[in-house]
């Protein structure tokens, strides 16, 4: 733990899958900090695929000049439409791939595939239309872009705008959590064990939890709309501390001012996030 560490002895609300929170858990500990984790959202693959797996069969065939991913979870549905029309999934050599950041592009290399664009600064939809220099300079491609269900316009409107052939398509639907275990992108897994302070919560628990927490880490606008219908006014001193510009757009919408908004959407920049607004509230700027 760092002996300066403002979040010593501070709980933050985590709002995922346990096994995806793992990171996060850890990196608070080593801070001084304790995390409570309460999966609200999950994600499945949507009732009708013939979309999508039209999709899938043009990308195999190399009909596309780019892949843009924009999560982890559209290379994932992209994997098991694949299987489940007997197909190998893999990126063929004429296709480049665009991903929004870090973990996505991990998803991409176990494909066996390399990324050909992914924004060096402002990790989202905004930091891919501002930083892809192929969109903004060259001629014009063929895209597939399989996306979230409630995913913004940023990208396709930019794409549009930019005269490029989208091929846009559906590849999973955000729902309360647990999903439709037949449609579930991703399979249950035990919960991990958590550091010594930190704990599960079930989503029923959370209301009655609420006044024990310090602050909230939002990872999707999604997230913000199910904490707050479990939880529609939040202590003005709990910290609400957004992933990107979108969450925290989404909370502002829902008449909450965040606390801090993370510069990198990972585990790292949510904690620093939370750690900078602390140390500003403690010692604000003369």
């Amino acid at each position: 733990m760092s002996a300066d560490s403002v979040l010593a002895h501070r709980t933050a609300l985590l709002l995922r899958d346990p096994a995806r929170a793992a990171d996060t858990v850890s990196r608070l500990a080593e801070r001084g900090a304790s995390a409570a984790v309460c999966r609200l959202i999950d994600f499945e693959l949507p009732a009708d695929t013939l979309v999508l797996d039209e999709g899938v069969r043009r990308l195999l065939a190399g009909n596309f000049d780019w892949l843009v991913l924009t999560s982890v979870n559209t290379a994932r549905a992209l994997e098991l439409r694949a299987a489940a029309l007997d197909l190998r999934l893999f990126i063929p050599a004429t296709t480049k791939v665009a991903v929004v950041g870090e973990a996505t592009a991990h998803a991409v290399k176990a494909l066996g595939a390399g990324v050909d664009f992914m924004p060096a600064h402002d990790h989202s939809a905004r930091g891919m239309l501002t930083e892809w220099d192929q969109l903004r300079t060259g001629e014009p491609g063929s895209v597939f872009m399989p996306q979230a269900d409630i995913a913004s316009s940023t990208l396709r409107d930019g794409l549009a705008a930019r005269g490029w052939d989208a091929h846009i398509v559906i590849a999973y639907r955000t729902v309360p959590a647990p999903a439709d275990p037949f449609r579930a992108l991703h399979a249950p897994v035990p919960d991990p064990e958590l550091p010594q302070g930190s704990y599960l919560l079930e989503r029923g628990q959370l209301p009655a939890a609420i006044d024990t927490l310090d602050a909230v880490f939002f990872t999707s606008p999604s997230t913000v709309d199910q904490f707050l219908s479990l939880v529609p006014a939040p202590a003005a001193d709990l910290a609400l501390v957004a992933i990107g510009d979108s969450t925290a757009a989404r909370l502002r919408a829902r008449g909450l001012e965040p606390a801090a908004t993370a510069l990198f959407p990972t585990p790292a920049g949510l904690i620093d996030a939370w750690e900078q607004s602390l140390r500003t509230a403690t010692h604000p700027p003369t």
